[in-house]
């Protein structure tokens, strides 16, 4: 009779569950899709949030709004004031814009800076692609004021039937105007169930803002504010930037769980338990089971685990008597298997360099400088400035330019959003060397750099010679000399042709 052997193998692990979040991703809008609001091609809430979930996309996001509008708001000309073809009338029309535009700016919001509000719109924009800001009117109809509209609870609508309004514009220094045909997009806004409508910037017609319908008898109390919609890129919703990394941001979320559960139950080592001639006591599983749920907490951290098995009892012999199998238990560790330090670091670091790739950014501008000295680091900043932040300030300025200064009716200034200075003005003054030396350049034109090296702030002078060359102001003294020799010339020639006048 041939003998059987039987193999019998139990997986154990333990039974408490890791961490899970409890949030419900809803979205409010979802009963009222298709009443003339369109539905976001994302969870516009879970996009918002999900920065919370992530170790760089924060960094990413921050060093955007920074750099975009943490230098703050400015004012220039919009043509060369200095030129020698600009008229005294069109220098003081210019002056006076300058003025308007300046006071408009100080006064967009009561509570925060312009730039501080401008931010908050940028790290929306940044998170979901989409920012939006309400714009309050005057009395006379101008923009006053902006405030913030957070975009978790903001849907864009259809486009409206189009209509006429008037455009001005100016050419050759003329202002002109035309009319032509727009359609306007409505947008709403809701909260605990209640709606309020807004209607884009520039539209002429006045709505409710409680039906979002075109009504002229609505009354003032009633009638919808303006918003201004700031997407990325040219469909009815934005998309962000970094929307084709979120499977890498997910996964590295989700390896940074694995790894604070593997150092959270640290004391527990993936081991496989073989037991020859033999089999565990039904005492010996159940505290194995208990073991292996108390894994956790660092009360728990020293224990030591005594496994018991039972042989295998042999047939009887002739005389009566039973033998046992003698036990062999034996524990493989598995922790070999496992990285050393923990586990997907290759894979995190991977996900983070992504991420930060879709935003164009070198690791200086989210804290990993690690193999950066001084001329590395200037070239990174020169270049993600130049590709990167100055042609985003660009998109949201000239929106705000094209949109405000016309109701403003201002032509000859315009809104900037300021960058860094990466001059350097010891650079600047060995550069400047050779051209003091020749006389090229007067002193009014170093004060301002003067200025900056002594830290105060240093006016020009008034007087003329100030501000010209030395060259060219040698030129009119040795004319002048010339001029003061030329009679005795004409003495000393006269006396040559003549010697009697010796």
């Amino acid at each position: 009779m041939t003998s059987q052997q039987t193999v019998r193998a139990r997986v154990m692990k333990s039974q408490l569950q890791g961490p899970v979040t409890k949030q419900i991703y809803e979205d409010q809008f979802t009963e009222i899709y298709g009443e003339d609001i369109i539905a976001p091609p994302y969870n516009i809430k879970e996009l918002k949030m999900i920065a919370e979930y992530s170790s760089i996309l924060q960094q990413c996001i921050d060093a955007y709004k920074t750099n975009i509008s943490g230098f703050g708001l400015d004012i220039e000309y919009a043509f060369d004031f200095n030129g020698a073809d600009v008229t005294p009338d069109k220098k003081k029309a210019a002056e006076t814009d300058w003025s308007r535009l300046e006071e408009f700016c100080r006064h967009l919001h009561f509570d925060e800076s312009a730039e501080t509000v401008l931010g908050y719109m940028i790290e929306d924009r940044e998170k979901t692609g989409n920012g939006f800001l309400e714009v309050l009117r005057n009395g006379a109809g101008q923009p006053a004021g902006i405030e913030y509209l957070d975009v978790k609870n903001m849907r864009v609508c259809g486009l409206t039937e189009p209509v006429e309004i008037e455009f001005v514009f100016m050419e050759n220094g003329t202002v002109k105007k035309m009319k032509r045909q727009k359609k306007f997009r409505k947008y709403v806004q809701m909260i605990d169930g209640r709606k309020v409508y807004f209607k884009e910037y520039g539209d002429p017609r006045i709505m409710d803002m409680t039906t979002g319908e075109f009504d002229g008898q609505t009354p003032p109390e009633r009638s919808a504010n303006e918003a201004i919609h700031f997407r990325i890129g040219s469909g009815v919703y934005g998309v962000p930037r970094w929307i084709g990394n979120i499977v890498n941001l997910y996964g590295a979320r989700k390896a940074e769980e694995l790894n604070y559960m593997y150092f959270r139950q640290g004391r527990h080592v993936p081991a496989v338990i073989t037991v020859e001639n033999g089999m565990l006591s039904e005492t010996s599983y159940r505290e194995l089971q208990e073991y292996m749920n108390d894994l956790e907490g660092v009360e728990n951290a020293h224990k030591f685990l005594l496994i018991e098995a039972e042989g295998i009892a042999q047939e009887k012999d002739l005389h009566g008597t039973q033998d046992i199998t003698p036990v062999k238990v034996e524990i493989k560790s598995l922790a070999e298997i496992l990285q050393e330090d923990a586990l997907f670091l290759e894979y995190d670091e991977k996900s983070r360099n992504k991420i930060r790739s879709s935003f164009r950014l070198p690791p200086l501008y989210t804290g990993d400088a690690h193999e950066y000295n001084r001329a590395t680091a200037d070239t990174a900043r020169k270049i993600t400035e130049e590709q990167v932040f100055e042609p985003e300030r660009k998109i949201l300025i000239g929106k705000l330019n094209t949109l405000f200064l016309r109701d403003l009716k201002i032509y000859h200034a315009r809104l900037q959003l300021k960058g860094p200075d990466f001059r350097d003005p010891l650079e600047i003054a060995k550069v400047l060397g050779p051209f003091i030396q020749a006389g090229a350049v007067s002193a009014n034109d170093l004060r301002d750099l003067a200025g900056r090296v002594l830290g105060k702030t240093l006016d020009e002078w008034p007087e003329e010679i100030y501000s010209r060359p030395p060259a060219a102001q040698s030129q009119p003294q040795d004319a002048a000399e010339i001029a003061s020799l030329i009679p005795e010339l004409k003495t000393v020639i006269e006396s040559l042709k003549n010697p009697e006048r010796r």
